[in-house]
């Protein structure tokens, strides 16, 4: 049996493709409701997404939609959807298309030819930053106003603080990157066209509740993993309710400090690095606004005076009335979050009129943190575990929904390949 420890969306979608497989797999999750920061919560009619706000109805996401039944529960928003990023002063239209990048304000001339001369740029060099980087492709006028708040917005980072060989290597060989960003992003625009932003009519929190109930009691909720023990074979795995559980590996679908505290008392050093990973604290402000806005939100450009990073228009994407949802914190101002909820909501309101000229007022709350990808992530190089041992989470490998999908089923392909026949029906 394989032992999961977190019942995220990516020890969810694990499990799922380990039952179909015909692994015989239990997730252990210490919440009441799975899902992790992937969850979904009513404000009266309103649906408030407490962690990512979309997803895209690529491939692997609309097949794992329809092999958990809820195809007819999906909610798409149109695929021309602008964005745009608020920039001295006010929003301009971020450049999606090679159309867009000649007739954009949010750029003078010399920036659209400076982005134009990227294909004749090098690739990533040794040790490299990403912020250095993107400059270096792009131009400083470029990054300032579009790269750098768009990818630093990913993961409520820092650029600048990112090494390329953790944050940004791995993305560019998936998507078959091998030079030039410019003329890979214009060649599959068209693709990502295609792939509507997507929800659930209850939220994105669906999903991992629809996976559950698949799984068919191999999800235990309530169940927080107290200790990890390595025999000659396998592992015992301490659990609240449970007592000792053997399995034959186990899989850490669980935050870093969390799987620290579970192997510390064996791995002291390789643990301590775990610890060490820097989370972005984010603070998520739900605003009620009567508005005439059309787009998939907006970004804040490097060196605006706001505390806003960004803000998502619900509204607008989903049809969900009057509902928009604005982002504070992160590695921009690391303390915002621990600050009351009236400060925080009284900022997110007054920095939406300014950006929009919409009034608002704040209706909800909520914190959520995200892996920074940054030079804190050297500390796992070289680092090796048990070959019984894996990790499969967001700040091991690409970010986002469709990252989280990717490499949960790359896993259970591997797991299953080594995994003893038990005759266990497949989902």
């Amino acid at each position: 049996m394989i032992g999961v420890v977190g019942g995220g969306i990516s020890g969810l979608v694990l499990a799922y493709e380990l039952r179909r497989l015909g692994v015989d797999v239990t997730v252990w999750e210490a919440a009441s409701v799975p899902g992790g920061v992937m969850r979904s919560q009513l404000h009266g009619d309103l649906v408030l997404e407490l962690g990512p706000q979309r997803a895209r109805l690529t491939g692997p996401f609309r097949q794992l939609v329809e092999s958990v039944g809820l195809s007819e529960e999906l909610v798409t928003a149109p695929t021309d959807l602008p964005l745009y990023m608020y920039h001295r002063g006010r929003l301009r239209r971020a450049p999606l298309s090679l159309s867009q990048a000649v007739t954009t304000d949010l750029l003078p001339w010399w920036a659209k030819a400076r982005v134009l001369a990227e294909p004749f740029t090098a690739g990533p060099r040794a040790g490299e930053l990403v912020g250095p980087f993107l400059r270096r492709k792009f131009g400083g006028a470029a990054y300032r106003a579009l790269l750098g708040p768009l990818y630093g917005g990913l993961y409520a980072s820092d650029p600048d603080r990112m090494p390329v060989k953790h944050a940004l290597q791995r993305t560019l060989v998936e998507l078959g990157v091998r030079r030039s960003i410019l003329w890979r992003m214009f060649r599959g625009a068209g693709q990502a066209a295609a792939s509507a932003p997507c929800s659930f009519r209850e939220g994105l929190g669906a999903l991992p509740l629809a996976i559950t109930r698949k799984l068919e009691g191999s999800v235990r909720l309530e169940a927080p993993v107290r200790m990890l023990r390595k025999k000659a074979v396998g592992w015992e795995v301490t659990v609240d309710g449970a007592g000792i559980v053997p399995v034959d590996a186990v899989v850490l679908a669980c935050p870093s400090d969390t799987a620290a505290g579970l192997l510390g008392s064996a791995y002291p050093e390789e643990a301590a690095r775990l610890s060490a990973l820097r989370y972005n604290r984010l603070a998520l402000v739900y605003l009620k606004s009567e508005t005439r806005l059309r787009g998939l939100g907006f970004q804040v450009a490097f060196g605006e005076s706001l505390e806003t990073r960004g803000v998502t228009w619900n509204e607008s994407l989903f049809g969900r009335p009057g509902l928009h949802t604005a982002y504070l914190g992160g590695m921009k101002n690391p303390e915002l979050s621990d600050w009351d909820d009236g400060r925080i909501a009284e900022i997110a309101c007054k920095e939406f009129e300014v950006a929009t000229g919409y009034r608002a007022e704040a209706i909800h709350v909520s914190r959520t943190r995200i892996p920074a990808w940054d030079e804190t992530w050297d500390g796992l190089e070289g680092v090796e575990w048990p070959s019984d041992l894996y990790f499969c989470s967001n700040y091991t490998a690409r970010p986002g929904i469709l990252g989280r999908i990717t490499e949960a089923k790359r896993l259970a392909v591997t797991l299953a390949a080594t995994a003893q026949p038990t005759g266990y029906k497949p989902v």
